[in-house]
């Protein structure tokens, strides 16, 4: 729940209140794509004219080229915020255009599924304390399979079409043949991404183990003090008696004397004892 809260959080910042105002125009590129992607069905199954359905998808496709471009030319930074934005927003795009297409080409079922498990481990990567974002793979495996799901719509869009022998069919066939062969590609960029969040927890694991070893070192840094200062007082104390206790030094005199002291008594009794036996 707090890892969905903090990506809501991320999320919101970098459309609305980035840090830097340039990176609203690269973050809304990205985000154009899931306002587009939801779009594009809806349009389809309506019979919108053509032009703006090419002029939807021509934008869309531009964008995932544009987003990073104006990152680094106008706002001159990639943020944090920037690369969650697009990482998620070809998630949605994506998704959303598989689920729309489902019903003339359920083959796509194969690569939303796929899809799916790309977002679920990305969503514990970043749970994780990682930072999901499109890589290389991901970037190339997604024009494929966005090419497949524009040749589907313009097959559901464009009726009775026969152009120098392109049929709504054979848009369907070159359609199912590019969704097929992105499979491959969805494949390898899970690997990626599960080998991504490996090396995260390894690192959190790591991270762990140095924190648990520094803390055991604190304490048993605070333990030597205290036995230090206990010994020192003990030491001190000591030091203190033998300083201050009284030291008894005899001379022959006075070993002669303390024995006298000593007698003294046992002599007095005595006499005592022969002068009442006598009476």
């Amino acid at each position: 729940m707090d890892t969905i809260k903090s990506t809501i959080k991320t999320f919101a910042k970098g459309l609305f209140n980035p840090d830097n105002k340039l990176s609203l125009i690269p973050n809304w590129l990205s985000f154009s794509r899931v306002i587009g992607g939801i779009a594009i069905p809806v349009m389809a199954y309506t019979g919108t004219p053509l032009p703006l359905l090419f002029g939807n998808i021509t934008f869309l496709a531009l964008s995932d080229f544009l987003d990073g471009l104006t990152a680094r030319v106008i706002a001159k930074e990639e943020t944090k915020e920037g690369a969650m934005l697009d990482a998620i927003s070809d998630k949605i795009f994506s998704i959303v255009l598989i689920i729309g297409i489902l019903p003339i080409l359920p083959i796509f079922a194969a690569n939303g599924a796929l899809e799916g498990v790309i977002a679920f481990i990305n969503g514990k990567l970043l749970a994780a304390g990682g930072q999901p974002k499109s890589n290389f793979l991901g970037k190339v495996k997604i024009w494929p399979l966005s090419i497949a799901l524009i040749l589907g719509y313009l097959a559901l869009a464009i009726q009775n079409l026969n152009i120098a022998g392109i049929t709504n069919e054979t848009l369907l066939a070159i359609s199912t043949a590019l969704s097929l062969g992105t499979i491959p590609l969805q494949a390898i960029n899970i690997k990626e991404y599960a080998d991504k969040y490996k090396k995260q927890v390894e690192l959190n694991e790591t991270n762990t183990a140095n924190q648990n070893t520094h803390q055991i070192e604190k304490e048993n840094k605070i333990t030597n003090k205290k036995n230090n200062e206990f010994t020192n007082n003990q030491s001190k104390i000591m030091q203190e008696e033998k300083t201050t206790a009284p030291h008894l030094t005899l001379s022959k005199n006075q070993h002669q004397a303390i024995i006298y002291e000593i007698k003294k008594p046992f002599e007095k009794a005595e006499q005592e004892c022969k002068i009442f036996t006598k009476k």
